[in-house]
């Protein structure tokens, strides 16, 4: 049969088909799934279900600086960050060799450390110089170490009135002698050992953060210059790098204020979080699980690099805080808008919990211990405002 009106005969067919559309495409497929099979999605807000919790702080015995990625120095609040460092001097042979022959002599020596993080007043910093007579390692170093070092300390070797700044770095001139002395001994066992130097603050308020060994990149570390000079005249610079650097973090724990949770990075103050979970049923499938720590500005101090991330981990004990490490970490976001809380999944865990596995809560600790002096306090499970306790919301299916 030959259709005279084409055109026509699509539209026609076009409607038909849009009509069918238009009627629910689970109506048909809804009959055929048996009520007991079918999935429905529910909500569990922590905060309106009135979840009992606890949150406490404590501080753990020690922290490990060898391998951070920064070197602190300064004093800020309850603490004081002094800095371990020792230069690898490499020098050419004709200035080895005219050292060596007193025809040559070190002009001049500086270091120059770049800072690439501040708390407090960045202007403010001031520190001594100090030649270390004591051998020591980044790896095996503890309070017996740093007090060894600290009675083997010689004189300031820092020249007075020499500190400079610019906007991105600080100058200090030291003792040429003392640096001829190192890079001989390099060469020359009869020369004094090369152990490095100690720097410690003398001034308040003022916490300055530089490049370690295991970061980069590598432009940016403290480097020491040594000016070589012949007949009166500039003939060299040298830049050495550091072969070992720490830095050692000493003070009291700060107060902590009523119904508040301080963590406090390089004093190793945490927290531990737990929630009963009791009224989230099993054999459901958990889409997500959200925590959220709200923060009281009014005693948290950031420096120019914010603490961004909490890292959360599973507690086999809450009391003795003994961390699984085999379920790892969940992270806990700062709101970058907001500022004003941090909010993770934290679902692997609660699954645990829902599964049988026993609820000894959480671990919570700022994730840059290591390289910087972040205070952040967190409003506690006993807040005065209900809604600015730690929060859990779960989200769920279930048959």
């Amino acid at each position: 049969m030959k259709i005279k009106y084409p055109l026509l005969f699509l539209a026609f067919l076009f409607i038909g088909f849009s009509n069918s559309c238009t009627e629910d495409p689970n109506s048909v497929g809804n009959s055929l799934i048996p009520d007991e099979d079918r999935l429905s999605y529910e909500k569990i807000d922590s905060y309106t279900a009135q979840f009992d919790q606890s949150f406490s702080s404590f501080k753990v015995d020690s922290l490990t600086f060898g391998s951070s990625s920064s070197l602190l120095l300064g004093k800020f609040k309850n603490v004081t960050s002094e800095i371990l460092i020792r230069f690898l001097i490499s020098l050419p042979d004709s200035i080895r060799e005219g050292l060596d022959s007193n025809t040559i002599s070190v002009r001049s020596a500086w270091i120059d450390m770049q800072p690439n993080y501040w708390i407090g007043d960045s202007n403010a910093l001031r520190f001594n110089i100090q030649q270390i007579n004591e051998s020591w390692n980044s790896i095996e170093v503890n309070e017996d170490t740093i007090n060894n070092v600290r009675a083997s300390l010689g004189p300031n070797i820092q020249i007075e009135n020499s500190f400079a700044t610019t906007d991105t770095s600080i100058v200090i001139n030291i003792e040429p002698e003392v640096v001829k002395n190192w890079a001989l001994r390099a060469y020359d066992d009869t020369y004094p050992e090369n152990n490095g130097i100690f720097i410690t603050p003398t001034t308040e308020n003022s916490l300055a953060g530089f490049q370690a060994l295991t970061g980069f990149p590598s432009d940016s570390y403290i480097t020491l210059y040594t000016e070589f000079e012949k007949d009166g005249k500039s003939i060299d610079t040298v830049a050495a790098l550091p072969n070992v650097d720490l830095h050692w973090i000493t003070g009291e724990r700060l107060p902590e204020p009523p119904r508040r949770i301080l963590l406090q990075s390089s004093m190793g103050v945490r927290g531990k979080l737990w929630f009963d979970v009791s009224q989230v049923p099993s054999n459901i499938l958990l889409n997500s699980a959200e925590l959220k720590l709200f923060i009281d500005p009014t005693e948290t101090y950031q420096g120019s690099r914010s603490a961004d991330t909490i890292a959360v981990q599973f507690l086999d004990s809450f009391e003795d805080v003994t961390i699984n490490y085999q379920y790892g970490k969940s992270p806990l976001l700062l709101d970058k808008v907001a500022e004003d809380n941090y909010s993770g999944d934290i679902r692997q865990f609660l699954q645990r919990w829902i599964n049988g596995e026993d609820n000894n809560g959480l671990e919570i600790k700022l994730s840059d211990e290591s390289r910087s002096v972040s205070t952040v306090s967190l409003y506690g499970s006993d807040s005065e405002v209900d809604s600015l306790k730690p929060r859990l919301t779960i989200y769920y299916s279930k048959k």
